[in-house]
């Protein structure tokens, strides 16, 4: 029993020469010097940065639809061309042999049409000679018409027309018109696939490729050749989704390359995409973006479709907010909390957060004007710890 008794009174001067070891030497060291700022109000402004790719507002892809040997290409590469220029032509002789045929079918169904109108025409005057000749017969007025006399003109009337023929006749006409009309559509149809052969730009602009040959078939996979209107240049960005949660529709943009140097040009959001697409990342996770259009002001003239710019879009700019150092926030779950420095100690305080930039975070709730924060807070901080402020960097 007394051994035990020992052995507990040994235990307890063991902790109790341990806490007076650390209490000296707590003392000894000092309170902990970490580095604040103070909370001040700021002006401030938050962007969304992005890197975009320059392409041009009108640009004509012009693609085969069937491979075929190219008879001719009518400009090269850089060459400024008008709207309705021809750009390529690709043989033609199946074509012009069925525009061939098929005039000659609307040839033969107009010399069809022709016949079955003059046929008609024959018909209805017989059937009128013949009215005309029964009439004179029957007309009491002649005395010639009397007795034998009456008979010999009877006998000598023209051969009537039966109505049954007559509308044959005009069945035949119906038929070769709807006949002479299938030939012109036919015909239509024909000049049409021929014209399909000779392809044209549709805008103004400027020949970016040249990928057809002459002699050679017509390439399938890239476009015969494309035209572009280098006088207008739109920006296409892919934004993450909290980033492309903060913007709107007509937002100003400041766009800015290494071609152009110190300067910078002006756009307006013109297009957001209604949906999201998965990126893989690097580390192989899919990234949803939503794709930007944005309308340069003006075109400058070193910039080139395919060049990749930097943007800078406002979304945000406020007067007098409260902010703290980036580097003064840390994250537990979904809270945000910084240091705040109060009687010398630490006090971890919870804070609600607005707008931010690269540098600053307002602070909507949790802190006022004048409280010090921890910068750049450890693991070795924790609440109550006795610390001295450093100050020196002149806080926010």
């Amino acid at each position: 029993m007394k051994k035990r008794l020992w052995w507990g009174i040994g235990i307890l001067l063991i902790l109790v020469l341990a806490f007076g070891v650390w209490w000296i030497w707590e003392r000894a060291q000092g309170p902990l010097k970490v580095e604040a700022g103070a909370v001040a109000p700021i002006s401030m402004q938050e962007d969304v940065f992005a890197t975009g790719s320059v392409v041009p507002v009108s640009r004509h892809e012009v693609v085969a639809l069937n491979p075929r040997r190219v008879s001719k290409v009518a400009v090269r590469v850089g060459d400024s061309v008008k709207a309705g220029q021809i750009l390529v032509t690709l043989d033609t002789t199946l074509e012009e042999a069925q525009v061939a045929q098929a005039n000659a079918n609307v040839e033969a169904a107009q010399t069809n049409v022709n016949a079955a109108e003059s046929n008609l025409d024959e018909l209805k005057n017989a059937q009128s000679v013949n009215a005309a000749a029964n009439a004179n017969a029957a007309s009491p007025s002649d005395s010639s018409t009397s007795g034998t006399g009456g008979e010999l003109n009877s006998t000598s009337l023209v051969n009537p027309v039966s109505s049954g023929t007559l509308r044959q006749a005009e069945g035949v006409l119906a038929q070769s018109k709807a006949a002479l009309k299938q030939a012109q559509e036919a015909l239509k149809v024909a000049q049409v696939q021929q014209g399909q052969m000779v392809y044209k730009t549709s805008i103004n602009g400027t020949v970016l490729e040249v990928n057809a040959q002459e002699g050679t078939i017509s390439p399938a996979q890239k476009p015969l050749v494309i035209v572009a209107d280098l006088s207008q240049m739109n920006v296409e960005a892919q934004l993450n989704e909290v980033d492309v949660g903060k913007i709107q529709l007509d937002r100003n943009v400041t766009v800015t390359s290494k071609v152009l140097g110190n300067t910078s040009v002006q756009g307006t959001i013109v297009e957001i995409a209604p949906q999201a697409i998965s990126q893989p990342s690097v580390q192989g996770n899919a990234s949803p973006t939503v794709g930007v259009k944005i309308r340069l002001n003006q075109a400058p003239a070193g910039l080139k479709p395919g060049f990749n710019v930097n943007i800078q879009i406002i979304v945000a700019t406020k007067e007098g907010v409260l902010a703290v150092p980036q580097e003064a926030l840390f994250q537990e779950g979904s809270k945000n909390y910084v240091y705040r420095i109060e009687g010398g100690r630490l006090h971890k305080t919870e804070v609600k957060v607005g707008i931010g930039n690269e540098t600053h975070q307002e602070i909507s709730s949790g802190l006022k004007a004048g409280d010090l924060v921890v910068l750049n807070p450890s693991n070795k901080l924790s609440e109550g710890l006795l610390v001295t402020a450093d100050t020196g960097s002149g806080g926010t």
